[in-house]
């Protein structure tokens, strides 16, 4: 048993990993110019991508045993592809199809945000630095902006439907679709006779896929499809068990069709932070979009202070994450938990790479760097894998996932770790942390380390994961210079579950009512005045969080 000190937070603010449309190039370097890649240079770029994925990665063994996808398995189809681009855009979608057959959030083609973000980290994070080095902004975006094009859909379902609640419930619907008897508030049941969850799933490698726990499949968060050439026959189911049959053509986005996505206020939000009062004053509420880059948060720091140091005799505080993609650990440590803790803080935890040369100088200067964290501590012991019963209890052997166990990953680690209040703005109401499925990335850390902690009650739905437990590396392949970003670690929950397979669940566990979001899809739709803050009418899951502030049970 080794023990050192506890050395393990994301300092990248990886939320710039969401996939967005981005103007096209006006003009390049030589590097990335008009002269397209040679056939033998984009199979050399393939090759080296799939090696170091293959020995690096932490999941594509969890995804086979857990989504059903073996990725490794194929490698010669991959290659063939690779082999039949003509061009650098067809490369590049190639690529990132290839990446996206993973299916891990993390694993994407660096977007020229995300590079930047790369390139501004502090000098301790020095192979994230030199790996960016081998590559540019230009050649960054002239890359993703292949890679993107065309993945914005030109035509769409004459209905609208959202995953909630693990079923598609239409919330809109186009002229075209009602006079076929689709209607709002049908659950879909099948696209072409086969199964909707079935049919979501054939999608894999098309469009960025997400994992339910709770109900063991992948899932999008509104219903598309990726053929725009054809018909759809679709089976839509009412609540009363009636069924409709429709045969359905695509169109152009309708005017309709919305994105109803909660908080209420979230669209308006001109700011990082929304901070007010609800139910007469009696609950604090703060909503959070992103966790930012620690070191550029000084304005929502401010803010912050400025609030806490108002609802010291507030009985409530509720924290809304959801809709929040992540970014920098230290945003919600320095900001927030330790301005507001009473008390030491513990939690626990545990991570694992995989037994690749290629992330030890990456873990090395990430476990150096967040070993820096002002009022943090605690430390790491190395697991025997051997005797794991001398380590770990018989809940967490059980749940360890087979895969680290074999001779492809390295040390299993598991942390323990204190946090010290700050004693700033010490909050001795109820707190209550508000999240989604769209929780990911720094924002899981947070939602698991309230629930491992108990210093707020976690409500919501299932979170959306990526909690890998280190900063996500870069890798830049050699002839094209294209980016790639992928996880460095299997991040384990304290109960030594994989967080990318069973993320965190909530302590109250509530999902949007399916009627309330085709009402608030009405209410957008409308133009309705929804307020300035969030509107419990149409918002489910913050009206049973705001009944349990309250003191309901």
């Amino acid at each position: 048993m080794n023990r050192r000190a506890l050395r393990h937070f994301r300092s990248l603010p990886v939320a710039g990993l969401a996939i967005v449309l981005t103007i096209a190039c006006a003009f390049s370097l030589s590097g990335c110019s008009g002269r397209q890649l040679t056939p033998e240079q984009k199979l050399e770029d393939f090759r080296y991508l799939f090696n170091v994925l293959r020995e690096n990665h932490p999941y594509l063994a969890l995804k086979a045993r857990v989504e059903g996808y073996d990725w490794l398995a194929h490698e010669r189809e991959f290659e063939d592809a690779i082999c039949r681009t003509k061009t650098d855009a067809e490369f590049a979608k190639e690529i990132g199809r290839t990446l996206l057959l993973i299916n891990n959030g993390h694993t994407t083609i660096v977007s020229p945000r995300l590079y930047d973000m790369i390139v501004s980290l502090p000098k301790q994070m020095k192979p994230w630095l030199d790996e960016a080095a081998k590559t540019d902004a230009q050649t960054v975006k002239k890359w993703f902006d292949l890679f993107v094009s065309g993945l914005t859909p030109t035509k769409v379902l004459p209905f609208q439907a959202i995953y909630t609640r693990g079923e598609y419930y239409v919330i809109s619907v186009a002229e075209e679709a009602k006079a076929k008897g689709i209607c709002p508030g049908q659950k879909v049941v099948s696209i072409n006779g086969t199964p909707v969850h079935e049919f979501v799933a054939g999608l894999r490698g098309s469009i960025q896929l997400s994992y339910d726990p709770g109900h063991r499949r992948v899932y999008v968060d509104q219903l598309v499809v990726t053929d725009l050439s054809g018909t759809y026959d679709v089976v839509l189911e009412s609540r009363d068990g009636a069924r409709t049959q429709a045969r359905v053509g695509l169109v152009r986005p309708p005017g309709n069709f919305v994105n109803p996505v909660f908080p209420t206020n979230l669209r308006q939000k001109k700011s990082n932070l929304y901070t007010g009062y609800l139910a007469g004053g009696k609950v604090a509420y703060i909503h959070i979009s992103q966790m930012i880059q620690y070191e550029a948060s000084e304005d929502d720091k401010a803010a912050l202070n400025k609030f806490f140091s108002e609802i010291k005799d507030v009985p409530s505080l509720i924290i809304d994450i959801r809709g929040n993609g992540g970014g920098d650990d230290r945003f919600w440590l320095l900001n927030i938990v330790r301005p507001l803790a009473t008390r030491p803080l513990c939690w626990s935890g545990g991570r694992v790479a995989r037994s690749g040369s290629y992330m030890v100088p990456f873990l090395k200067a990430n476990d150096e760097f967040a070993g820096t964290i002002e009022g943090v501590s605690g430390e790491e012991v190395i697991v025997d894998k051997t005797a794991l019963s001398r380590d770990l209890t018989p809940l967490q052997i059980a749940n360890l996932p087979p895969e680290t166990l074999t001779g492809s990953f390295g040390d299993i680690v598991k942390s323990a770790g204190v946090m010290s209040p700050s004693g700033e703005f010490p909050y001795n109401g109820r707190i209550f942390l508000l999240v989604d499925r769209s929780v990911y990335s720094s924002a899981e850390g947070f939602a698991s380390f309230c629930k491992g902690s108990g210093w707020a009650t976690v409500v919501g739905g299932p979170t959306g994961g990526g909690g890998d437990g280190s900063t996500p590396v870069i890798t830049v392949l050699p002839n094209s210079r294209m980016a790639v970003f992928f996880p460095s670690t299997m991040g384990l929950n304290p109960d030594f579950t994989a967080n990318e397979e069973t993320h965190t669940t909530p302590d109250v566990l509530v999902e949007p009512d399916p009627e309330a979001v085709v009402r608030f899809a009405e209410a957008l739709t409308r133009g309705v005045s929804l307020g300035e803050g969030p509107n419990v009418e149409y918002d489910t899951v913050l009206r049973e969080c705001l009944r349990l502030a309250l003191g309901g049970e």
